[in-house]
């Protein structure tokens, strides 16, 4: 009965006791709460975490964008509209004188106005037009030393004047007549250029040649005043020769492109054949 009686009805175990202090957990400790983590949440309501990606973000965005490309197409049709007009208006056919360029007085660009496939031919009538100049200005200067040999001087004054009226002559007759019918495949500017370049190369085979039946007289720096004047002046003898090599060079050059540019007149209407050299 004592060792019964030493048994407290009322007494518990820890593990029932609801008043027990289980973890023994100081009063001074205090447990730092957890972040609580994003609901997932699925389906067509679902609010991104990401303020950037929202539906209204991207609605916003794309009316942007839409008024940007519709501001840039009216820009573009106000353009056209202006190219139109200037068009219409005959401005576009305003050229800025480029030529010759230490005193520009016409237009000329090869390379942006004539066809790519008649560029060489163009580019060939220019380098024999720079050899007017040249070609005749050497003329003149065989012409002031054989007046100042004392041998024939009379006939100074027509080299001055082929050299004065030459160069323009030959721009102005020939030369953008062919710039012309290149570029607008033209005629009548065609017709213009065979007329005055079938002058023009008989006007230098003459030259090379040098005979005296139209002038009794050393104008020409042809070969056979250039024969006649090596047994008394050598060094007259020579620069004539020089003279009659540039005559002669300006005749065969124009007689070769006189020949491409009947053939191109010929093959009008045709496609330009494409060569590639391999």
């Amino acid at each position: 009965m004592a060792g019964h009686r030493d048994q407290n009805p009322f007494s518990h175990d820890d593990d029932i006791n609801p008043f027990a202090n289980h973890h023994r957990v100081p009063p001074s400790s205090k447990l730092s709460a957890l972040d609580p983590e994003p609901a997932l949440v699925y389906g067509h309501g679902a609010a991104p975490h990401n303020s950037l990606d929202t539906p209204a973000k991207l609605k916003k965005k794309q009316k942007e964008l839409e008024a940007k490309e519709a501001e840039l197409n009216k820009r573009e049709e106000i353009l056209r509209r202006k190219e139109e007009a200037i068009a219409k208006s005959g401005a576009a056919g305003i050229r800025v004188k480029n030529w010759p360029p230490f005193y520009p007085l016409v237009h000329h660009d090869i390379a942006n106005d004539i066809p790519l496939h008649l560029q060489r031919i163009q580019y060939v009538a220019y380098a024999i037009l720079l050899g007017v100049p040249i070609s005749l200005f050497w003329n003149l200067i065989l012409s002031i030393a054989i007046f100042s040999s004392g041998v024939e001087g009379r006939f100074v004054f027509f080299s001055a004047i082929y050299f004065l009226l030459g160069p323009p002559g030959a721009f102005y007759f020939w030369y953008r007549p062919l710039y012309r019918a290149n570029r607008t495949d033209n005629g009548t500017s065609f017709g213009c250029f065979f007329f005055n370049f079938f002058n023009h190369i008989i006007f230098f085979c003459f030259a090379a040649i040098g005979p005296r039946i139209l002038f009794a007289g050393l104008h020409f720096a042809g070969i056979l005043n250039a024969v006649s004047l090596m047994s008394k002046h050598p060094a007259l003898g020579i620069m004539s020769f020089i003279g009659f090599g540039f005559f002669a060079v300006e005749a065969v050059v124009s007689i070769w492109l006189f020949q491409e540019v009947y053939r191109n007149f010929r093959g009008r209407g045709k496609e330009p054949m494409i060569r590639i050299d391999l």
